[in-house]
């Protein structure tokens, strides 16, 4: 079992001062998960683990910009790399483009990893889950750690995809498993340097375990007479990029429809909240009710106008019986983070006005958060894979990733952004950029 008293001591008394950190990011761990196993003893030798809470969509792309933007992470275009742009009018991406360094791994979050899979690699993940996942994650492990031991770099980050693909295809129970051998070559790297190393280990977004059904959002636009296609062309017109299968889904739309379409979405069974921008602020639509969303700085209000579709009310009660809440509604941001990074929709305010602002470069028109038990996303994926769990909503499993490192003691619950400055690590990416080489 963790023992507090055995950890406190382990840190206020190391062997020597650590010289060199390794940081390992695993894609799609949820909290949960971490601090059930630590509980039963793993992953002894760290502090207790922290909240990380993902941006929305919780998914790859927006949460490692996040993380990594103090180290000059550069925006992505969309959601994941198979996207629309507007601009252009046009999809960008897709299967194809993974396979080339130059549009996969250069000019992307990803060239500031020390060690990154290669998109082949990747691909290959879900060739035959949950077995190709499971093969690859211990390869890939692999592969960084001798990179890291080879490296003389004082800081070397490295990432190990399959994690995602092993929780989606191959449940709790193989993820489970390489995470309790995660922890045994750990314990081993930290011993062998006779602790002169600091370990990090965090992720992107979480992953709920779950029986799935797909929740049928196409087939509602379709019956309200929306086109759906590759191209805007029209009023009636529909641009839906699919990918995996997740909790979320992103709609860009004909100037104007943004309304009808929450509407039509909103009574499709699985949803839970549809959000859209409009004239400078962010409505929600849902089950619950209707609300707006305005920001004035880095301050929110959230105004009801039926029911109260992100559980808020009785919180900005209180907050307005404490005097956080000013005569015009409106509460700070850090706040209302207080107050609701441990509610069923974490830091939802910021999250979803984010989502649909500045969290890409091209913003989807509507953003669909579906229950927990739902997904949506690629029909080709669905012909073979038995889903498991995913990610993807506002709520608070799939929100949730995880941080855990030997630095230091971490705060209860960080944001994505803060994971950095959370770490005492510097903000400027300049030399780090500069050694990064990810595998190829």
């Amino acid at each position: 079992m963790f023992d507090p008293e055995r950890q406190a001591h382990r840190t206020a008394h190391p062997l020597r001062d650590p010289v060199r950190h390794f940081i390992l990011s695993l894609d799609g761990v949820g909290y949960a998960l971490v601090e059930g196993l630590m509980r039963e003893g793993h992953f002894a030798f760290f502090h207790r683990p922290a909240r990380l809470i993902a941006p929305f969509p919780t998914l790859t792309n927006p949460a490692f910009i996040e993380i990594l933007r103090p180290l000059g992470a550069p925006p992505s275009p969309g959601y994941e790399d198979y996207y629309y742009d507007p601009t252009a009018n046009a999809m960008r991406g897709g299967f194809w483009h993974r396979f080339r360094r130059r549009t996969f791994i250069e000019g992307t979050f990803r060239e500031l990893f020390d060690y990154h899979p290669s998109g082949v690699t990747m691909t290959l993940e879900y060739a035959a889950p949950p077995l190709s996942a499971w093969l690859d994650a211990q390869l890939s492990l692999q592969k960084a750690l001798g990179r890291f031991k080879r490296s003389s770099d004082e800081l070397f980050i490295a990432y190990v995809s399959a994690t995602d693909p092993l929780a989606h295809l191959g449940g709790e129970g193989l993820l489970r498993r390489f995470l309790v051998a995660l922890d045994r070559k750990l314990e081993r790297l930290f011993i062998e340097s006779e602790g002169r190393v600091h370990i990090t280990l965090f992720s992107d977004h979480g992953n709920l375990f779950a029986r799935y059904r797909r929740a049928e959002l196409q087939e509602a636009l379709r019956a309200d007479g929306f086109r759906l296609g590759n191209r805007l062309e029209g009023d009636r017109s529909i641009v839906q990029p699919r990918y995996g299968l997740v909790g979320c889904a992103v709609f860009y739309v004909a100037e104007a429809q943004e309304p009808r379409v929450a509407e039509v979405l909103a009574l499709v069974p699985g949803v839970d909240i549809v959000a859209y921008r409009r004239n400078g602020r962010i409505y929600v639509v849902g089950p619950r009710g209707r609300a707006r969303i305005e920001r004035r700085g880095d301050r929110y209000r959230y105004l009801a106008f039926t029911g109260d579709p992100l559980l808020l009310l009785p919180i900005l009660d209180r907050l307005r019986a404490e005097g956080r809440v000013d005569d015009e509604g409106f509460v700070a941001d850090a706040d209302l983070f207080a107050a609701t990074h441990a509610h069923s929709y974490p830091d939802a305010l910021r999250r979803l006005w984010a989502g649909l602002t500045n969290a890409v470069r091209h913003p989807a028109s509507v953003l669909v958060s579906l229950e927990d038990g739902y997904y949506d996303g690629s029909d080709v994926l669905d012909l073979f894979a038995i889903l498991r769990a995913t990610h993807g909503n506002l709520r608070r499993a799939q929100t949730e990733g995880f941080v855990l490192t030997t630095v230091r003691e971490l705060p209860e619950v960080i944001r994505a952004a803060d994971l950095w400055s959370a770490l005492g690590l510097p903000s400027d990416g300049t030399t780090h950029r500069e050694h990064s080489r990810p595998e190829r």
